[in-house]
């Protein structure tokens, strides 16, 4: 579930029959024709901060972008839609019709979607009569963690059914079982080339800096949502004090809103001051 990682296993030349046995398991229809095009987007405009797909697929009748996402930041959805409406906007500037008929398809795996109960739902652009505002654009949101469950609890029509998804989140020692239990050539090519980025001292490297990093960056986030929410519960009590101060006591008050004397007697200085003025 590491989008270096994934594009280093699935975008091989050689490991093709792995994708498209990924992207079957996916969409439900079989990708067998298909190129790889250049993922870079909205070159040429210096102030718009360059996009970059995980992966950009084209067949006879699909254009497909595919994200993969370790984490479900509350960005995420927004930051993939952006991907998403650039792919379409820029097939159909490069062409001579608007096209209705390429299938736009992108499919995101996620990871920590938690509370969503489906392994994999499909939106499309439509009405609340669901009236299709455009009928070939579609986005794919696999749910990792979800199928992964199925894993776990011996799930046997599920493991069956999802297994090339799976692998993406199992770890090799499962990865392992999974092939003991399936013998599947495709998860077995699937461990072996997992095995080879495991081994390769320039990705060991690479993965360490990155969890660092993400690390690094999840505690700032974490830490900024933490004081923000907690600045904004102290404006709150604040707020309720200042409304309190004539009619309650600095006990009452104390009680109600987990101010301190001190913060009371500046509020009370700072009323009596204004009213005075």
């Amino acid at each position: 579930m590491n989008d270096r990682v994934f594009k280093e296993i699935f975008l091989k030349e050689e490991n093709k029959d792995l994708l498209s046995a990924l992207l079957y398991t996916s969409l439900k229809v079989s990708v067998n024709k298909m190129s790889l095009l250049n993922s870079e987007r909205i070159e040429g405009n210096v102030s718009v901060r360059r996009k970059t797909l995980d992966v950009l697929l084209e067949t006879d009748s699909e254009l497909i972008g595919i994200e993969v996402n370790s984490s479900n930041q509350k960005y995420i959805r927004a930051r993939n839609f952006a991907f998403f409406s650039d792919m379409i906007s820029h097939h159909v500037g490069v062409g001579q019709v608007y096209d209705e008929v390429t299938q736009f398809i992108q499919i995101n795996y996620t990871s920590g979607i938690t509370k969503d109960p489906k392994e994999c739902r499909v939106y499309k652009i439509q009405d609340d009569d669901r009236l299709l505002f455009i009928r070939n654009a579609f986005i794919y949101e696999i749910n990792i963690d979800r199928i992964v469950k199925f894993w776990y609890d011996e799930h046997e029509e599920k493991i069956k059914k999802y297994k090339y998804i799976m692998m993406l989140g199992l770890p090799l020692e499962e990865l392992e079982k999974l092939y003991a239990k399936t013998k599947d050539r495709m998860v077995k090519k699937f461990m072996e080339e997992v095995q080879k980025v495991n081994e390769d001292p320039r990705f060991r490297e690479y993965m360490t800096k990155e969890q660092d990093q993400e690390k690094i960056q999840n505690t700032l986030i974490m830490e900024a949502t933490e004081i923000g929410e907690q600045r904004g519960e102290k404006q709150k009590a604040i707020e309720i004090a200042k409304k309190m101060l004539e009619k309650y006591s600095v006990e009452e008050i104390k009680g109600l809103t987990g101010l301190n004397d001190q913060e009371i007697h500046k509020l009370s200085k700072h009323s009596l001051k204004n009213s005075i003025v």
